[in-house]
């Protein structure tokens, strides 16, 4: 069974209208302990309207920042994201348990990442493709990434921001819900993973692929990558 420490959360920071960034403090004797790769998830436990309920959120933050923080995002009936993004505030008392999880970022200079991501499913790759940018320069790192909308798109003015700081990260956004100039129109589909694969970056020979969002999203995509013979 796990072993869950008592951390303050540091800081609640809205992402949009229904998901949540959350900070916690983690306390000098706990630093080592709190240690992690990129793409691992921790475990949040808080007693709510009385039952002890458990929930698992991936780290968003890079291990070289020192912070570990996770984004939430509310769903229908969740009892846990609905207490985090509702009523969890900054000072706020919680029990976390180590990281842990098989989902990794191996680094190695001169490497092609590219990521498909839908919705909350950004949440590792964000902490993956940050470390790749900061650490391996001579990488490069594509992110094809979906959601209903712009508004809901997590982590959207942060995305854009490090695509204008970094050369070697190449972005885009995919809207199934609305049409913008700055997305593509529909979903991350077949045609769509081809389209890139075989149009966009065609030039580019990717080296390892990461997949995070709906389990048919993952099917599709793995499936279509395997047929253009990753």
């Amino acid at each position: 069974m796990s072993t869950f420490y008592k951390t303050t959360v540091k800081e609640v920071k809205q992402e949009t209208a229904s998901a949540v960034s959350v900070l916690f403090d983690i306390p000098e004797a706990f630093k080592k302990t709190f240690q992690f790769t990129a793409g691992q998830y921790i475990t949040l436990q808080a007693f709510i309207k009385g039952a002890l309920i458990r929930r698992a959120y991936s780290i968003c933050s890079t291990p070289h920042s020192g912070e570990i923080r996770v984004a939430i995002k509310t769903l229908e009936n969740g009892v846990f994201s609905t207490y985090a993004t509702k009523e969890l505030n900054a000072g706020d008392v919680i029990e976390i348990a180590a990281p842990e999880g098989s989902f990794l970022l191996q680094t190695q200079p001169n490497k092609n990442y590219i990521a498909f991501a839908a919705g909350s499913g950004i949440t590792p790759i964000m902490s993956m493709l940050k470390t790749v940018l900061e650490t391996e320069p001579s990488s490069t790192f594509t992110l094809i990434y979906g959601n209903k909308t712009v508004a809901e798109t997590i982590f959207y003015s942060e995305l854009l921001a490090l695509n204008v700081k970094y050369t070697n990260f190449h972005l885009d956004f995919i809207c199934s819900q609305e049409r913008q100039e700055i997305a593509l129109f529909g979903r991350i589909d077949s045609s769509t993973t081809n389209f890139f694969i075989k149009n966009k970056y065609k030039d580019i020979a990717f080296d390892v692929t990461f997949l995070c969002g709906p389990e048919a999203m993952i099917h599709t995509v793995s499936n279509t990558l395997v047929e253009d013979g990753f």
